[in-house]
């Protein structure tokens, strides 16, 4: 089921939205289960990443939403992130964000299932491109977005997921074939790390992170090059780094 967050002040407009929504599950045979939050002070306090989507109203008390989705980023890289406003003018500054659609008060549904069907499937190619786990409670379906990093233990490989860590009979260079084209990367013969949860990278450490969870690894002197490349293509330039062994 796909969770989605409503951070609106106003009522009438959070349960316009919560009507759209409903209608959307109709038409689609879709399940969402709405959390409505009327300002972005509650729906930071013990932020979980379980959300899917999040509707988020600029104009608000305490903190507004341009600063909360700011705040939100540093927790969540992966949510979808649509705002809603009665001003266009703050589309650019939704860049920095990665908003990934604007809603302009007042909403129609005709707009609303315009941007949303695209956010819909979106989320299916997430789940699409998942990769099943066999656990003893059954299986585990997890998105690419959702696996931190990736580890060798002898023969099998411990996938570490903002839902748990997660261990499987196969081989590190396996995992990553099925993860291609997934922004996943080895910083050593140990680990294959997600770029979109790469916090930080000093010296022969690099912080992986997300909502709280925070693991340093080694980045080995044999994969530094490519590795430092790929986090390029996401950040930038990257400080200089010193060298390092090849141990995990």
């Amino acid at each position: 089921m796909i969770e989605i967050a409503i951070i609106e002040d106003t009522d009438i407009h959070a349960r316009t939205l919560q009507a759209y929504l409903q209608r959307f599950a109709d038409e689609n045979q879709a399940a969402f289960y709405t959390t409505v939050f009327h300002n972005a002070v509650a729906f930071l306090e013990n932020y979980s990443a379980k959300y899917d989507v999040v509707f988020m109203d600029i104009a608000m008390p305490y903190l507004n939403g341009m600063d909360a989705a700011h705040a939100l980023r540093k927790l969540d890289k992966d949510v979808l992130l649509i705002f809603i406003t009665s001003l266009a003018q703050y589309a650019v500054q939704g860049y920095d964000v990665d908003a990934f659609a604007y809603l302009v008060k007042p909403v129609s549904y005709a707009d609303f299932a315009l941007k949303f069907v695209r956010a819909y499937r979106r989320l299916a190619d997430r789940e699409t491109n998942g990769i099943v786990l066999n656990t003893r409670q059954g299986s585990v379906k997890l998105s690419p977005e959702e696996i931190l990093y990736c580890e060798v233990s002898g023969h099998k490989t411990i996938f570490h997921s903002v839902r748990g860590d997660y261990v499987q009979h196969t081989t590190l260079s396996a995992v990553e074939k099925r993860l291609d084209g997934a922004l996943f990367c080895k910083c050593n013969h140990c680990y294959l790390v997600n770029l979109r949860h790469v916090k930080s990278v000093s010296g022969d450490e690099v912080e992986v992170s997300h909502a709280g969870q925070s693991h340093t690894l080694r980045v080995s002197r044999s994969k530094r090059k490519a590795f430092h490349d790929a986090l390029r293509m996401i950040w930038g330039k990257l400080p200089q780094e010193g060298e390092n062994d090849e141990s995990c």
